[in-house]
């Protein structure tokens, strides 16, 4: 039978009567049957009279088998957990209907860069990059959820010695299959946007970002997403920052959607095919009520100040629509990612300019575990060492080798903002589910119309990058 913790006031209420006569044990009991008497009590209900009895009789029906509810059992039923795995300090309530996870990142830099001896093309001051060391990222996040079927995620970064806001949302589990959520979050678009700076391979996200940055990044929104295992179908209408933007003209707005699907995707082997589609229109001053300047642009690195690549102030920008492909493949150790990007500019009193980017990037596990990836996101999560760092045991961890080719245009009609090309190389180790060390170099190469230009007047050319990151993640 079934054992259940259940006081007698249970019962009463039920309309049974509980008959105390039968509660007496056999003087011939010993001490042992007694305590187990005391700590096990078996009731029958008579079919008439709804009396509740401990020995079983004529027209008597087994309730079951009861234990008394005691100080200590009362405790365990309702006291909440709290608990430090991997993913931080984790609270849950015994039910497990409301929890709280406190975690975060923190991410450590040191770049130096070579042959940027350089000057500004449209006036000869000097541009050479920033070499040096930055806290490029230092997160808290609190998340959990609530009421089973809710939850949230508060995110701010203090990285730079400054404060920012990144994910602040509230999720909706409607179904297995459908996640709707509020708040401010990454537009759905793009395979690299999506996927965290904890887990990409390189110090640096790819020249694609110029196009992705800063257009759709986070924003103010609601975004509905529908999945499976190996599938995923997302899409949202934005609004602006968190901020106001204080400019006095409306805010501007937008909508982004990405599609996922993986045919193969078992232990080790992968095939993934994805696009997306962005649009963010401007505010009623042709201008982005976050405070950026309307342009597209990328940064040798986050600290360096140097763009090789800077479309400058785009006059009469009105809205940016890109669209995006993506394939991605792994078997074991061996794993590859690409995507196209594509934007097109509508200008005000301008005629239209279109810009593209891509990359393509090889990964190789050199001790031989196979890149995580999650088909109901369609990204590739963070590397998991088969065993961890520990010099006693002679583990050293998970080592991986990944090198990206990219490439970005942004010029067009009247708009020079140059092109260039690049190869990066990283060697990154991972020492557990929390620790990882990045070892990253880059050179660009094929560069040209950009800002920067060498000192003897002829194209800024072969500017290399080292970049160092000491990474931990909760």
């Amino acid at each position: 039978m079934k054992r259940l913790l259940l006081p007698a006031s249970i019962l009463l209420a039920s309309g049974a009567q509980l008959v105390h006569a039968d509660l007496s044990v056999s003087d011939k009991t010993s001490a042992q049957n007694t305590a187990q008497v005391q700590s096990e009590l078996k009731l029958y209900v008579d079919r008439e009279s709804k009396q509740v009895f401990t020995q079983p009789g004529v027209n008597r029906i087994q309730l079951g088998t009861f234990e008394p509810i005691t100080e200590e059992t009362k405790r365990s039923s309702t006291t909440s957990t709290a608990e430090v795995i991997n993913k931080g300090l984790v609270v849950s309530s015994k039910n497990g209907d409301f929890t709280m996870n406190l975690g975060g990142r923190i991410h450590a830099d040191s770049t130096t860069h070579m042959n940027d001896d350089l000057q500004k093309r449209s006036n000869g001051d000097p541009a050479q990059a920033v070499s040096g060391t930055e806290l490029r990222r230092a997160r808290l996040a609190l998340r959990g959820k609530f009421n089973r079927e809710f939850s949230y995620n508060i995110e701010a970064d203090w990285g730079g010695n400054g404060v920012s806001l990144k994910d602040v949302l509230v999720a909706y589990d409607a179904t297995p299959n459908l996640e709707i959520t509020v708040g401010n979050q990454k537009h759905s678009v793009s395979m690299e946007v999506e996927e965290s700076s904890n887990d990409i391979m390189f110090n640096e996200r790819s020249l694609l970002s110029a196009l992705t940055l800063p257009h759709f990044d986070r924003a103010m929104g609601i975004n509905v997403k529908t999945m499976g295992q190996n599938w995923s179908l997302k899409g949202g209408v934005y609004g602006d920052a968190v901020s106001a933007s204080g400019d006095g003209a409306d805010e501007g707005g937008g909508f982004g959607v990405r599609g996922t699907f993986a045919p193969i995707n078992d232990s080790g082997q992968l095939l993934h095919l994805g696009a997306s589609l962005g649009l963010r229109k401007a505010n009623d001053n042709n201008s982005l009520s976050n405070g950026k300047t309307p342009r597209l642009r990328y940064e040798t690195t986050n600290m360096s100040d140097l763009y090789l690549s800077d479309t400058g102030s785009i006059a009469g920008f009105e809205e940016i629509q890109l669209t995006g492909f993506e394939l991605a493949a792994m078997l074991g150790r061996f794993s590859a990612q690409a995507e196209l990007g594509q934007a097109d500019i509508q200008r005000d009193g301008g005629s239209d300019l279109r810009f593209n980017a891509h990359y393509l990037q090889l990964g190789w596990t050199l001790t031989g575990e196979a890149r995580s990836y999650k088909g109901s996101d369609g990204e590739f999560k963070m590397l998991k060492p088969r065993n961890n760092f520990d010099l006693s045991q002679n583990h050293w961890g998970a080592w991986e080798l990944a090198l990206r080719l990219d490439e970005v245009d942004l010029e067009d009609g009247d708009i020079l903002g140059g092109s260039q090309q690049r190869v990066s190389l990283n060697l990154n180790w991972y020492l557990n589910a929390n620790l990882r060390i990045l070892f990253g170099y880059s050179r660009a190469y094929d560069v040209a119309s950009g800002p920067a230009i060498q000192n003897s007047g002829s194209e800024a050319d072969n500017i290399d990058v080292v970049a160092f990151r000491a990474q931990m993640a909760l």
